[in-house]
């Protein structure tokens, strides 16, 4: 499979790895000496831009996924973007810039030497299609992030790469020419020795979530729709599947970081998302909020609200009083009856947790550190923890390096895109909005949405799905800016646990919108000019 590939190119391919992308030293590497010569070359190069692509996910799965900092999830131990005062040079910037850059780099050499290379077409047509997927897709996250960002479609000599910043629509435009052109180039499927490579689908999917984030909703809508229509991919049936090592290349999935249980060459989900009772002991670094688990609906469909539910005394149940959670009966009750996905994706109070041994842990609340069967989270005074990407029982020990693939996109995603982009274009919402935001709940064992929703009304279902559905897998932070609603939600707000204790609180100015450019760069190319408010 590709990941395999991509750890055996590692080991036999020396490449620029600095973290800067005006560091020169990352200018050189793969055009130099003997390489692009045969279609193994082509091959191994282009292995070398989804290590790039690794390297992203690797740095950032600390933080969550970026949902860390919204309101959904938060950091334990480092504060950084969740306060409002992390500093214009902070390497956070510098370092994912510099990883996109430096897989732009290496997507444009192999734009550049592929086609001199005699090969086989159908193998040379795939390598350029994927140089043209990951090229787009790094000036997609880049734009995201930094918005205009300097656009290079060559691999840059060093007195080539002090461009001042194109404009948002220049970067969205390159985003569409080269997501149409891996689309025609990309097939839609590969043998078992090639999984996990990107497909022409990946690439449509793509094309819609530019199309989306610059509200050309009609095109977005179009490009959903045909994957959609098209496409092999299925939703799968469970949920929680869906975030293990055995859910791996499953029907769902449309892009995917690829990991194997290898020093190195695994993915930190189970220390970071884990807890001290799974085989890795797991640091619990990221967490779900209360905010979150309250939005998760009762089975029926009818929200959750503590006013429905009694304390031991027979009064209304106070979570902000950390003697109502001390009464296993009422919490239970909390708990009880709720959107499934809420105990397929988080631990709470009086759930188990199949842990180191293959014992079931119960989470007692108050927590009993003394009971071995016990579950005894990092963080006693009240925490949930995630159970998404967490995996149970013994079967994998090595730390830091879980075998678990890391969704990107994948189909349930792009059925709430879908009823996004289709719902913003029309005047009330056709069944075609429905039928997507349905089949993501019918999956999960919930109700279907009642008819008669205006647009606004089906605007914030699909924004609830979007939550709850796709928690802990970092696409919040882009949707919560890109629909100017961050400051809203998280500005002021204080992380707490679910007893109401206060952590820390969160900020969000006006300028977080988008990260600063890194001042290390414009350090180095005085024609970039900095984002407002930095």
């Amino acid at each position: 499979m590709i990941k395999k590939i991509m750890i055996a190119t590692l080991s036999v391919l020396v490449l620029g790895s600095c973290n800067k992308f005006l560091d020169r030293n990352s200018l050189v590497g793969l055009s130099e000496g003997d390489f692009w010569k045969s279609e193994q070359d082509a091959v191994t190069g282009i292995n070398a831009i989804y290590n790039a692509n690794r390297e992203f996910t690797n740095s950032i799965v600390i933080y969550g996924m970026m949902d860390d900092f919204t309101d959904i999830s938060y950091q334990s131990f480092a504060t950084g973007l969740t306060t409002g005062v992390f500093p214009a040079n902070a390497s956070f910037y510098s370092t994912s810039w510099g990883i996109f850059y430096k897989g732009i780099y290496r997507a444009n050499t192999a734009l550049k030497k592929v086609p001199e290379i005699q090969m086989s077409e159908t193998v040379k047509n795939r390598t350029l299609g994927e140089a043209k997927f990951f090229r787009g897709y790094f000036y997609f996250k880049l734009w995201d992030y930094f918005g205009g960002v300097p656009l290079y479609d060559y691999p840059m000599n060093v007195d080539e790469s002090f461009k001042p910043r194109n404009t948002e629509k220049e970067v969205y435009d390159f985003i569409v020419k080269d997501m149409t052109e891996a689309y025609a180039l990309l097939p839609g499927s590969y043998d078992a020795a090639n999984k996990g490579r990107v497909t022409k689908w990946a690439a449509l999917a793509m094309r819609g979530k530019a199309h989306l984030w610059a509200k050309e909703y009609e095109k977005a809508a179009a490009d959903f729709k045909e994957l959609m229509e098209k496409s092999d991919r299925t939703l799968v049936a469970d949920y929680h599947t869906l975030f293990r090592v055995a859910g791996n290349n499953n029907s769902e999935v449309i892009f995917d970081v690829q990991y194997v249980a290898q020093q190195g060459n695994g993915l930190a989900t189970d220390r970071n998302y884990g807890n001290a009772r799974g085989a890795t002991t797991g640091s619990q670094r990221t967490r779900p909020t209360p905010k979150l688990v309250n939005e998760y609906e009762m089975k029926d469909g009818t929200p959750f609200d503590f006013a429905n539910f009694k304390n031991a005394q027979g009064g209304v149940f106070n979570p902000d009083n950390v003697n109502d959670w001390k009464d296993e009966t009422s919490v239970r009750k909390l708990f009880e009856n709720r959107d499934p996905r809420l105990q397929k994706g988080i631990v709470v109070p009086w759930s188990t947790f199949n842990g180191k041994g293959g014992i079931d842990y119960l989470y007692r609340f108050p927590v009993v550190t003394s009971d071995p069967a016990a579950y005894v989270p990092v963080w006693t005074n009240g925490s949930y923890a995630w159970r998404k990407f967490v995996e149970t029982g013994s079967v994998y020990t090595l730390q830091d390096n879980m075998p678990q693939n890391f969704p990107l996109i994948r189909l349930a995603d792009v059925l709430l895109m879908y009823a996004e982009a289709k719902n913003e274009s029309a005047g009330v919402p056709d069944q075609s909005v429905y039928d997507a935001v349905n089949a993501v709940r019918t999956r999960a064992g919930m109700p279907g949405l009642t008819g008669g929703l205006n647009k606004e009304q089906m605007r914030e279902r699909i924004r609830h799905e979007r939550m709850v559905e796709l928690c802990g897998e970092g696409q919040r932070y882009s949707d919560i800016r890109r629909w100017r609603i961050a400051r809203d939600v998280v500005d002021g707000v204080w992380m707490t646990e679910f007893t109401g204790v206060k952590i820390r609180q969160r900020g969000f100015p006006d300028n977080y919108y988008l990260w600063p450019i890194p001042q290390s760069e414009r350090d180095v190319n005085p024609n970039l000019t900095q984002n407002p408010g930095w």
